[in-house]
């Protein structure tokens, strides 16, 4: 819904621009001393319903983000999946900016007649994401500080709380005043770096995930050790919301945004990524220049500690001057693995998992590994978005009481569907370029996984997960497979009872300690793959199938007892895991005699 004006106090208007920018707004004569036709009335657009007001005190806002009248959240989601998955399934998230403007209209609410003049004590908590049916509840409540009050100046505390759990996300303190301060000397220009990168490429390249609307960054940007300094563009804002094209952002968050992201580009020297977590203070000498203006900015590193940078800012008016200052920008920074981060960027032509092939006359299979470590530190619900469609994503979501399962079936899910994707690329002789949401994996009645809603031009693949102890493995082929893990261990006569025949027990007699151990697993392994190729489901008696065959090159004929069905399995030692497959080459028609 569009914000409207609710008065305060009969005649008294809450929503309030900034007073000494308020000539702008009215409508000028011409020469004949007609007045001109007026512009739409400003509003702003973060203030929606006052809940609750105490003049000179406090004040309560409730606003609910949607993302059909909420535009800018089109440009910045972290999923990258157009025409994939819709924008309510990509989280989309109110930039930290944003939520600077959120607070900021709050306290001007409360003090009319005092506009903008900056923030101090920025602490962001948690992201402001709109939910998958599109939509955020939010209420911000603003108090003024006492003990601060001047005649040109008020301090409001602002929090902002989102969902029916009253989540606090964001809290400031939003600094009012009838005039601007004085702005201070320019800092000098750092010298010349030893890289510079275009602007317009990073974006390009998906370097920086933003959207149209936050990419102000301009030109070339020269980045070295201490900071970096470049452009940026002032862009307009008339497309930020569907309820108004004249919209009175106090500030400009996209305008800001730029700080994030140059901070950003800055940690990629040495492969980090990093978003941004408060501010010390930031403090506006100008009013916001206008659309089009090119400007400076100059960002300096001040300090590294732990996973944490600060920085402090100087943004300029484009005519010498300082148009804004930060002291004490922060932004965590996040170490992830090489493939997560090209994931992120283009995960249509990324895999995340590492595709293994086998030596040998196998050479021609691979399977794909994914081992937790390579997603250490990034959020396990946003992989799950970049991977899963809706309906998977409920599955992922009903593991959530149990953690180590949820995590385990998630990498089997990214390593069956990055093998699904390799498979199809290498079968249609092609690069990669299907997006691992753009199909489904559900279990069949016998618990088997099985590719549904595939959208590639080859047949629908047929796929077997498997994992164990903080590693999954998957592989894909155009008939049935069987893919097993296991790490190995030592284990006591009534486990090797359990799924072992007495000719199978005399075969491992015959092996030394550490070998047969090795074996054991082996057998194990080679016994869940056979079965997952049959389709014998994850109840099936172990002991229905039996090894007949012991290669010296670790393979093993597997034998169906039940029916005679016969296949060699192929297993390997991966580090502490053997790894079993049983794959369409190594079946055998001719079922043995008993």
């Amino acid at each position: 819904m569009a914000p409207t004006n609710h008065y305060l106090v009969s005649g008294s208007a809450p929503i309030v621009g900034r007073a000494f920018e308020a000539a702008a707004h009215q409508a000028p004569a011409d020469d004949t001393g007609t007045a001109a036709p007026r512009q739409p009335a400003p509003v702003l657009p973060f203030v929606d319903r006052i809940l609750d007001y105490q003049a000179g005190a406090s004040i309560t806002v409730a606003r609910r983000l949607a993302l059909d009248t909420d535009l800018f959240l089109a440009d910045h989601n972290f999923v990258h999946a157009p025409g994939i998955k819709p924008l309510r399934e990509c989280y989309p998230v109110v930039p930290m900016t944003g939520s600077l403007e959120l607070m900021a209209e709050a306290a001007a609410c409360l003090t009319p007649g005092y506009g903008l003049l900056g923030f101090e004590n920025v602490t962001a908590r948690r992201w402001i994401a709109v939910s998958d049916n599109g939509e955020l509840a939010l209420t911000v409540k603003g108090q003024v500080e006492q003990g601060h009050e001047q005649v040109d100046h008020r301090r409001i505390a602002v929090e902002v709380l989102a969902g029916p759990a009253h989540e606090s996300m964001i809290a400031s303190t939003v600094l009012l005043g009838t005039r601007y301060a004085a702005p201070p000397p320019a800092q000098p220009v750092l010298p010349p770096a030893g890289t510079t990168v275009d602007a317009g490429q990073l974006y390009a390249d998906r370097h920086l995930f933003h959207g149209p609307r936050f990419q102000c960054l301009h030109g070339p940007l020269h980045v070295g050790p201490d900071g970096l300094h470049g452009q940026l563009r002032v862009r307009p804002t008339q497309d930020w919301f569907a309820f108004s094209d004249h919209p009175q952002l106090l500030c400009d968050p996209g305008l800001l945004d730029t700080i994030g992201q140059l901070i950003a580009v800055w940690s990629m020297q040495d492969g980090s990524s990093a978003f941004p977590v408060g501010l010390g203070r930031l403090d506006f000498h100008g009013p916001t220049p206008a659309a089009g203006s090119i400007l400076p900015v100059t960002i300096r590193i001040t300090g590294r500690q732990l996973k944490m940078i600060s920085a402090d800012v100087d943004i300029g008016d484009g005519a010498g001057g300082v148009w804004l200052r930060v002291a004490g920008w922060r932004s965590w920074q996040f170490k992830w693995a090489p493939e997560l981060v090209a994931l992120q960027r283009h995960p249509s032509r990324r895999l995340l998992s590492e595709t293994r092939t086998l030596a040998g006359p196998d050479r021609d299979i691979g399977y794909q590994w994914l081992a937790a470590q390579t997603i250490a530190g990034f959020d396990l619900a946003l992989l799950a978005r970049h991977y899963l469609r809706a309906e998977e994503m409920i599955e992922f979501d009903a593991k959530a009481h149990y953690p180590q399962r949820q995590l385990e079936w998630l990498l089997g899910r990214v390593a069956a569907k990055d093998a699904a994707r390799a498979w199809s690329a290498r079968t249609a002789n092609t690069d990669l370029d299907l997006h691992p949401a753009a199909f489904a994996i559900r279990n069949d009645p016998h618990g088997q996984p099985v590719v549904a809603s595939w959208p590639a031009p080859v047949p629908v693949p047929r796929i077997s997960i498997a994992h164990s102890h903080g590693v999954a493995v998957a592989i894909a082929a155009g008939a049935p497979v069987g893919i097993d893990i296991e790490s190995v261990a030592e284990h006591d006569a009534h486990w090797l009872a359990s799924f072992t025949t007495e000719g199978e027990r005399r075969q491992l007699a015959a092996y030394g300690a550490p070998e047969r151990a090795a074996w054991i697993t082996r057998l194990w392994c080679a016994k869940e793959a056979f079965g997952k190729r049959l389709g014998l489901g994850l109840h099936r008696p172990a002991r229905d199938v039996e090894a007949c065959a012991w290669a010296d090159d670790h393979g093993l004929r597997m034998r169906h007892i039940p029916d005679g069905a016969c296949a060699d399995v192929r297993t390997l030692r991966d580090g502490d895991f053997i790894v079993a497959i049983d794959s369409p080459m190594h079946t055998h028609d001719n079922k043995e005699q008993s």
